[in-house]
């Protein structure tokens, strides 16, 4: 089982507004991905990079990293990113399109990275354990990987699926004075697969008054803890910590993360 709906159907329209989302541009997870990035002592692969939230502070930092993405629209919203930056930071990037369960890069790296859930869109075990056997093809002997997923929320799961759209970005402002502000629901829960669809509404507003609706609906898989670590072990990994958050924190029920370091066994 592959990703279940084109990428570039999903984010052709949204993949210009993802910067301009508060939730997503002042989450937790750049600096501790820079100074994993930093620790690491060489290059780093970012798989699922998208408009490079991530891999640009890394690539500031002065560690050279490879971002892999299988989304068209993000990719380009990066590259115009990456124009805009000094020319020591666009040579420390490459980018890649791709399917993270089908890589071949032809090197190792240092550290591999999966930011911001995007082992999530991987809904089979069978891509699931074809990605993570790319990602120790790719990974120095040495290395890490971080595998980042939430952790699941046992009252979505236990609740009906979402009738009505709930706001879950406020309206902003972006640079060219529309304004923006997104609603999502989770439209279906399928425990047996686990995995759920989910819509995501935006609506824009432009400076003349005109209101466009974009909506990006796609399934995501949700993953429990054991569940994870079973993957990883049957992979050739072995789990070094698990973090319930960005800050180091253990994993706690209510932890919003689950954050995996693994090394090869």
């Amino acid at each position: 089982m592959r990703y279940e709906e084109s990428p570039d159907i999903v984010y052709n329209e949204t993949a210009h507004l993802y910067d301009h989302l508060p939730r997503y541009s002042r989450r937790m997870d750049r600096d501790f991905y820079v100074a994993e990035a930093r620790a690491c002592g060489g290059r780093v692969l970012e798989l699922g990079c998208g408009t490079g939230r991530v891999l640009l502070p890394i690539a500031r930092a002065g560690v050279s990293i490879t971002g892999l993405d299988l989304a068209r629209a993000m990719l380009r919203v990066l590259e115009e990113k990456l124009a805009r930056e000094p020319s020591e930071v666009r040579g420390r990037v490459r980018l890649v399109l791709g399917r993270m369960e089908e890589f071949d890069l032809g090197e190792e790296f240092a550290l591999i990275t999966t930011p911001f859930r995007s082992f999530q869109h991987l809904l089979g075990v069978d891509v699931q354990l074809a990605c993570l056997e790319r990602v120790r093809r790719h990974l120095a002997p040495a290395g890490r990987f971080i595998l980042d997923v939430f952790n699941v929320d046992r009252e979505v799961l236990c609740r009906a699926p979402d009738k009505e759209e709930v706001e879950d970005v406020p309206e902003v402002e972006v640079p060219d004075g529309s304004r923006l502000r997104r609603t999502s629901r989770v439209a279906g829960l399928h425990h047996t697969e686990q995995y759920m669809d989910l819509e995501m509404f935006y609506y824009v507003t432009a400076p003349d008054g005109r209101t466009r609706r974009y909506v990006q609906a796609f399934k995501w898989r949700y993953f429990f803890r054991f569940e994870l670590e079973h993957l990883l072990a049957r992979s050739g990994f072995r789990v070094e910590a698990v973090y319930g958050n960005y800050d180091r924190s253990p994993l706690r029920d209510d932890s919003p993360e689950m954050i995996f370091i693994a090394a090869k066994a």
